[in-house]
């Protein structure tokens, strides 16, 4: 009996094994094959995302630059549209 069970161990081995190999070269043939696509996929994703942390930066850098200086900027916009109100323009002829 327990040379039965051998026996249908070996010979499932036989048929398991070879196809156990076949699986891991196709799946290693497959991963080498795409390495290029998922280096480039992986280059893109690094640059796009240094490319928006740095407009990130210069948007917060703008914003912490232009708030405290708002309420200047709403004066100064006051004081000319009133001077230019009050300016005198020459009557065309």
């Amino acid at each position: 009996m327990f040379g039965l069970v051998l026996l249908g161990l070996l010979v499932g081995f036989l048929v398991f094994l070879p196809i156990l190999v076949v699986l891991v070269v196709a799946r290693l043939a497959l991963g080498l094959v795409l390495l290029p696509i998922r280096i480039a996929g992986g280059l893109a994703k690094l640059i796009l995302g240094l490319l928006f942390g740095v407009l990130a930066l210069l948007a917060a850098v703008l914003a912490l630059v232009l708030v405290p200086l708002l309420p200047v900027l709403v004066l100064a916009g006051g004081v000319w549209i009133v001077l230019r109100l009050l300016r005198r323009r020459p009557v065309p002829a």
